[in-house]
């Protein structure tokens, strides 16, 4: 009997993890429980939203939505678990110019297009299908060395990682994940590449960060989106979970703890808010975010001082968006002739203009949504300050500020007199807005992790260690944060240690690792995530005897020693061993894993 904190991706899947075991496996029989704390909403930051009839307004049409949370998808070597599970989702590839596209279908996303502005330092360029490149020459920005002006921002970045990204393509996944792993954290930050890329100090975290970046966000990949946004893949998740009455809402965990009652078979115990009785499980899967999972009590799992401090530390990025629902697709004419989506940049406030790619083929003087304001890192700490927990409510600063940089970012450079005609243009065509601030959500505190300096090689792994009994997943136990994929890999991690668990005791827990190990579950339930370090990373059965022949033989003397290191720590209950305190019955099973 398994709880499953947490009904957002990593948490669906895990369920449907389960039901492909199950029925793989006869006999494996894993029951379990997701524990959503929204009252109504699944998904996570999975997370659309779709504008309400106004009385006086036009009415709500197929498109009048924005993506709060993920809403692009680059089909890029990364990321082949998510496409794997759109194919296992029924989500078909269509050209909308073709044939009408039915929710959840994934159509083309325009990462660039034609006529898209760019204002930085008060300069504004026009920019077709990503050129001319935005360099320091181009906003003329000082102090900036002769040899790097004319080099666009993100070059001088991706030249810094050049050699890693070629590793990865080279070498393959598992070489270049130990490498970043034990031997790459360089630091500097470049403040001209931070505002031009993404925004003040976002280059305040790890060079791994920058590198798994990379790896995940290739612009010149094929891109794709959600028919009726991103939420849809959250319904159809949903909607594959063979036991619906097992999706429970309005669960809040406020605190988990291991149960020692038969110290032969340890369970974990869940306080949920309002609920007098414990809720007792075999094991927990935590996908709660960090932030939300550092509000629960978690003395009782005796965690070990990297965890806690991973659980406490690790970076988490800020982010807000705002769309805003306009009487007509104004972007697409009065002489700005932004047709093909992509983006608009800009060291104003808003900082990044989106326009959708799903309303490409719509009536331009019909209404629709543009997401007016995309913002990362300090800006978003700026802009959230103007943001109300009940948006639009209360939001005039907010909405003037809109109307300005939006004009603003479309006039050219210093003509007052286009600034004021579009202003109007905006002005006149708003409908209504809604912002967030993800970092207002008790539920999320924040919007992704992300690593600082030093946290991949320090804290990665002390993240993702598990006894198979509290396993802690979600996309910041993945090495792939602010993506679907690090939600999906983490779940597929952490089921691995689950059946490690069980493996001494149960035949089919065993012939399913034993599959994991030889690469025998097809996407998007397997395979192990390259990332994953089974000899370091790995913490097998506390409470079972371990029965060698039971336990698949690739994974080495070394983790079955580790685990038992860790049940004497465990069981003496500080952060490290006491040798001392280490007993004779508990020192044999040691001396005969180094004896052969």
């Amino acid at each position: 009997r398994v709880g499953i904190i947490g009904a957002g991706v990593a948490g669906l899947f895990t369920a449907m993890l389960f039901d492909y075991l199950n029925e793989k496996y006869p006999g494996l029989n894993v029951k379990y429980e997701l524990i959503e704390a929204e009252k109504e909403r699944i998904g996570g930051r999975l997370f659309t939203y779709t504008f309400p009839e106004r009385a006086g307004q036009p009415k709500i049409g197929l498109h009048d939505y924005y993506d709060v949370g993920a809403m692009r998808f680059p089909e890029v070597d990364t990321m082949k678990r998510t496409f794997a599970l759109f194919n296992t989702l029924g989500m078909n590839h269509v050209n909308p110019q073709e044939q009408t596209p039915q929710p959840g279908d994934l159509i083309p996303y325009k990462f660039a297009g034609p006529n898209q502005p760019a204002l930085y330092n008060g300069i504004q360029v026009v920019q077709s299908n990503g050129l001319p490149a935005l360099s320091a020459a181009t906003f003329e920005v000082p102090d900036i060395p002769l040899t790097m002006q004319n080099t666009a921002a993100s070059q001088l970045i991706d030249d810094q990682i050049a050699y890693l990204m070629a590793m990865y393509k080279n070498e393959g996944g598992k070489v270049f994940w130990n490498e970043l792993r034990k031997k790459v954290d360089p630091y500097s930050t470049l403040e001209f590449c931070e505002t031009l890329n993404f925004g003040n100090r976002w280059y305040d975290q790890a060079a791994s960060e920058m590198v798994l970046e990379s790896l995940d966000f290739d612009s010149k990949a094929k891109w794709w989106c959600v028919e009726g946004g991103a939420a849809e893949i959250a319904k159809r998740m949903k909607a594959q979970i063979k036991h619906q009455d097992a999706i429970m809402h309005g669960k809040l965990v406020t605190e988990i703890s291991y149960n020692t009652a038969d110290i032969r078979n340890v369970q974990v115990d869940l306080k949920i808010a309002e609920e007098e009785s414990v809720r007792t499980y075999d094991a927990v899967f935590n996908s709660a975010p960090l932030g939300a999972m550092q509000h629960m009590h978690l003395e009782g799992l005796n965690l070990n001082w990297g965890t806690k401090s991973a659980i406490r530390s690790l970076g988490y990025g800020a982010s807000c968006k705002v769309g805003i629902r306009f009487r007509s697709l104004w972007w697409m004419s009065n002489g700005l002739d932004i047709t093909g989506g992509g983006q608009g940049k800009t060291d104003l406030p808003i900082r990044c203009c989106v326009y959708p790619s799903y309303n490409l083929y719509d009536d331009r003087d019909q209404p629709g949504v543009l997401l007016v304001s995309y913002s990362w890192s300090q800006e978003a700490e700026r802009i959230g300050a103007l943001i109300d927990k009940k948006s639009p409510e209360d939001e005039h600063e907010l909405k003037a500020l809109l109307f300005h940089d939006l004009a603003r970012l479309h006039s050219p450079t210093r003509d007052n007199e286009r600034y004021k005609e579009l202003y109007k243009i905006i002005e006149d065509n708003y409908l209504d807005h809604y912002a967030y601030d993800w970092y207002k959500n008790p539920r999320t505190v924040g919007a992704f992790a992300y690593f600082g300096p030093g946290q991949f090689s320090n804290w990665y792994s002390d993240l993702t260690k598990s006894d198979g009994k509290h396993v802690i997943i979600g996309e910041a136990a993945s090495a792939h944060h602010a993506w679907v994929v690090g939600a999906l890999e983490s779940a597929v991690r952490g089921v691995y240690q689950f059946l490690w668990k069980h493996s001494a005791k149960s035949a089919q827990a065993a012939e399913a690792t034993e599959a994991y190990n030889k690469n025998q579950i097809p996407a998007p339930f397997g395979p192990i995530p390259d990332e994953y370090n089974r000899d370091e990373d790995i913490q097998l059965p506390r409470d079972a005897k371990v029965q060698p022949e039971a336990m698949p033989s690739s994974t080495g003397e070394f983790a079955r020693m580790q685990v038992l290191m860790e049940s004497i720590r465990l069981k003496q209950g500080g952060d490290v061993i006491d040798p001392d305190k280490i007993t004779k019955a508990q020192i044999i099973p040691i001396l005969d894993v180094l004896k052969g």
